[in-house]
């Protein structure tokens, strides 16, 4: 569920709610005690009656776990909904209609700790290997080159090579013998040619994990037609999906 599918933000905390243990059972008691409030005033601000303060809703956003982005949405929804005149309302939706289409972008959602040279890029983008070693350092099992020269069937002066460029950029780093994912990320917009290469290459090494099927390999390929709500809706929730992966 996500914030950015709601413009009533009551709406958004009762269902949020209800997917808690219990159907929510206690959550009202739990924050009225947490905030130093009675359940009363929790209960009366869901159902409308009262508002809900901006000191209250961060505290709430904190039990809600919203991200920079959604907190901001949901003070935008709370904003809305205390405008005293359609003007103001008109306004209000306006941004509201505005963040819900920046929350669409993948790209907004990724945090982008280090800002790769153009030279940089396209040697990280040049092979799937490269974010494929990368993830495989994760692994406690894969944390030198052997290891991983063997898990990918690579050459061992390939992987070194690689490797050595990843701890150059801070992307994988050494703690003693044992080489690890670094501390910094890296990211490419989704129109720049860099980032078609990246898709390209991870299909094609799909591709070619096919002619070696194993019996618990999945590969799916599903055409179907859809109609335009439903097509939108679907796209809706790949960031969500993005963001819980």
């Amino acid at each position: 569920m996500q914030i950015f599918d709601h413009e009533d933000y009551r709406v958004y905390i009762r269902a949020w709610i209800s997917e808690q243990p219990k159907a929510g059972r206690g959550v009202l008691r739990a924050w009225a005690k947490a905030f130093s409030v009675h359940p009363t005033l929790l209960s009366q601000i869901l159902s409308g009656t009262r508002d809900l303060t901006l000191e209250l809703a961060e505290m709430i956003a904190e039990e809600l776990k919203l991200s920079e982005a959604e907190f901001n949405y949901f003070l935008l929804l709370i904003m809305h909904n205390q405008a005293g005149t359609q003007r103001l309302k008109k306004k209000m939706m306006k941004s509201i209609e505005e963040a819900r289409q920046k929350s669409k972008q993948i790209s907004e959602r990724v945090r982008t700790d280090i800002e790769l040279s153009e030279e940089a890029k396209s040697t990280f983008y040049s092979n799937w290997f490269y974010s494929g070693i990368r993830n495989l350092t994760a692994v406690p099992e894969f944390q030198n080159v052997e290891a991983i020269a063997h898990h990918l069937g690579l050459p061992r002066d390939l992987i070194q090579s690689a490797i050595e460029f990843l701890v150059e950029r801070g992307l994988c780093k050494y703690e003693g013998s044992r080489l690890v994912v670094g501390p910094q990320r890296t990211y490419v917009k989704p129109d720049s040619a860099l980032a078609q290469q990246h898709h390209k290459n991870w299909r094609l090494h799909g591709f070619s994990k096919m002619a070696l099927k194993k019996p618990d390999d999945l590969f799916l390929t599903v055409p179907m037609s859809l109609s335009v709500t439903d097509a939108e809706k679907i796209k809706s929730l790949f960031p969500m999906w993005f963001d819980e992966i």
